[in-house]
């Protein structure tokens, strides 16, 4: 009887245990699948994998560091440059914390923005502006790898630059 008993405790010893590792196991499985990026859904789409917001150790270092912004408008007979730190900063805070995980098939850049330190670029992206689309997305080797919304401050930005391009056209 006592020899029943003792298998009997092994037994719930060895299941107790084997439940214990499946379930860490699961939930490492769940842990990397919830840090991998997720699939795009929609096949309305430009990318397939959602991205990420840029690291804010990159905004940080471009905040202490960049000396200079460039944009080149594709469709504008214009371009614009920044070269002091406040309205780089400035430009800095107009990128949103929140991802933007998907670049809408209908979406189109407007620009091209190019931070630099010294006379190097270290970061370049695209700049998304239209009534449905407002976000930066951050290019490495012309692929996406990050996306960012703007801020209302970024809309203002932009709504103010269009607006003064539209008074010297009309003069």
């Amino acid at each position: 009887m006592q020899f029943r008993i003792y298998l009997i405790a092994i037994i719930g010893v060895f299941t107790l245990i084997s439940c214990g590792e499946a379930n860490e196991t699961a939930k490492k499985t769940n842990a990397n699948k919830t840090s991998q990026p997720v699939a795009a859904k929609s096949t309305g789409v430009k990318n397939k994998v959602a991205l990420e917001s840029v690291p804010r150790a990159t905004i940080l270092d471009l905040w202490n560091n960049c000396t200079y912004i460039d944009y080149i408008f594709h469709d504008l007979p214009f371009s614009m440059s920044q070269d002091e730190k406040e309205s780089i900063q400035a430009n800095l805070n107009y990128i949103a914390t929140e991802p933007q995980e998907y670049i809408p098939n209908n979406c189109k850049p407007i620009a091209r923005q190019m931070f630099h330190v010294g006379g190097d670029i270290v970061l370049e992206c695209d700049v998304y502006l239209s009534d449905q689309c407002q976000f930066y997305v951050f290019v490495e080797n012309e692929k996406p790898k990050y996306a960012n919304k703007m801020t209302q401050e970024a809309l203002k930005f932009f709504g103010t630059m269009f607006s003064k391009v539209d008074q010297q056209k009309a003069n």
